[in-house]
């Protein structure tokens, strides 16, 4: 037979098999048990009946006893020892499942008693043979084709019982699950909509108490992620489109202006100058939307101890040479070390200090602090620029996000300096976080301690995002 292609047809088809085996196995048990039992209560007939014949030889005739000892299908027959004189008795076939034969009267015990005496087959037939005192042998025999025949229509009460159940649980069970799965039509129409175009679709399950309904509020908190993601997505390619645009028309142009004239010397060298610097930074924000698509993928680290007091001492000499009008100074505890890769570790402090340096005016001021808090070692970069007000904080972190609406690459960047600095913290199982310190922005590096002795020997891993959790 061939499987059925929809869930709703092999749900009923499964149910359907189950209730058949049930059925079967139920029927059957009866059938056992039901002939065992009628089978068993022939045997005891007879063999109440000899026990009574037993008690009662010698009290009547043969006739009159045999006559006693007829009734509820059983046939009696008494005969002497040579089989000279015989008396037979024989009655009607009882009942399917009729009682044992009446005894004696009330009043004479041992009526209970049963005789020993084995119960012989011969085809349908049962009978048992024994001598009773007087040379005279006794033979009662019951023929069970009666409960044969009752068993057999029994079965086929079953059969036709069973077939009609069969056929209504088939009803109920492809009219419960058509109700029950009537949700995944609605997600697979939903989906066929959503693929159509119509993006807005959702299933809006009224409960979310039952497997569907939370299968329902995945399915729309899926497709509203989705849509966000694409949404990220296209603002992201259009933000770094954005950004790339700027140094390439700068290369254009003076590209253009070679083509086109012919500049003295110093006009040449200062063309070329300005090529090598959009070059430059083409390439820094090439270079930085890598290392964004590395963050997603796993980012190789080389791990070893790193001094992370002496790494913000090196940044910061490369900062002050960069931006001479500022005082930098870097202050903590000595020989405070972490697990990590210092090339990344360098990144991360480079991108904060650049951070400060774009927003801290001539004059001011950047303090880089190193400290332990428990079993963690935390960097912070404070400056006394503007700071980030409270509800763009959390845009900082994002790509290509920016604390003032300025495209200018000296106040707003390109934004992608602070989220590939999380990253790369949480590649180390640590974070980077915007704290309240000052009148100015404070960044603050949270990063995992090591032990003296404790760390392992240098080597090659592979990081992504979601070593956040545990490194």
């Amino acid at each position: 037979m061939r499987r059925p292609a929809s869930l709703r047809g092999r749900v009923t088809l499964g149910v359907l098999a189950l209730l058949t085996v049930v059925l079967a196995g139920l029927f059957t048990a009866v059938d056992v048990a039901l002939s065992a039992r009628l089978h068993a209560d022939a045997r005891t007939r007879l063999t109440d009946r000899m026990a009574l014949a037993q008690q009662l030889q010698g009290t009547l005739s043969m006739q009159r006893l045999a006559d006693r000892l007829r009734g509820d299908g059983v046939v009696v027959r008494l005969c002497t020892a040579d089989g000279a004189t015989c008396a037979t008795a024989a009655s009607d076939a009882p009942p399917p499942g009729a009682g044992r034969p009446r005894g004696p009267r009330p009043g004479r015990p041992e009526t209970t008693r049963t005789a020993t005496v084995p119960v012989e087959t011969a085809g349908s037939v049962i009978f048992v043979r024994s001598t009773l005192p007087g040379d005279q042998v006794l033979t009662l025999s019951l023929d069970t084709t009666q409960i044969t025949e009752a068993v057999n229509r029994l079965i086929a009460f079953e059969v036709a019982g069973g077939a009609l159940a069969l056929v209504l649980a088939g009803l109920a069970a492809a009219r419960i699950s058509r109700t029950a799965l009537r949700p995944l039509e609605d997600m697979t129409a939903v989906a066929r909509q959503i693929a159509a175009g119509d993006r807005g679709q959702r299933l809006g399950a009224p409960r979310s108490d039952t497997e569907l309904g939370r299968t329902a509020a995945a399915f729309d908190a899926m497709l509203d992620e989705l849509e966000t993601g694409e949404v990220r997505m296209r603002s992201f390619l259009s933000d770094a489109s954005h950004e790339l645009r700027t140094p390439l028309a700068g290369l254009q142009a003076n590209a253009e202006l070679l083509l086109r004239e012919n500049p003295d010397r110093d006009e040449r060298e200062r063309v070329a100058v300005a090529m090598v610097r959009e070059s430059r930074r083409a390439a820094r924000l090439v270079d930085d939307l890598l290392t964004m698509a590395r963050l997603g993928q796993g980012l190789p680290l080389m791990l070893e101890r790193v001094d992370l007091l002496a790494l913000a001492g090196s940044e910061a000499e490369r900062a002050r040479s960069l931006s001479p009008g500022l005082h930098i100074e870097v202050t903590g505890e000595p020989g405070l070390s972490v697990q990590g890769d210092p090339v990344r570790l360098g990144q991360i402090v480079t991108n904060l200090l650049d951070n400060a340096r774009y927003a801290t005016p001539s004059g001011g001021r950047i303090a880089v602090l190193v400290r332990r808090s428990g079993s963690r070692v935390h960097l912070e970069v404070a400056d006394t620029g503007p700071g980030v007000a409270p509800g763009e904080r959390a845009l900082i972190f994002e790509r290509f996000g920016r604390g003032d609406a300025s495209r200018s690459r000296h106040t707003g960047g390109a934004g992608l300096g602070l989220p590939i600095a999380r990253g790369l913290a949480q590649t180390h199982s640590g974070d980077l976080t915007y704290v309240d310190g000052g009148p100015g922005a404070t960044f603050r590096l949270d990063l995992p301690s090591i032990r003296p002795g404790a760390d392992r020997p240098p080597g090659p891993r592979t990081a992504g995002w979601e070593d956040s959790a545990g490194g």
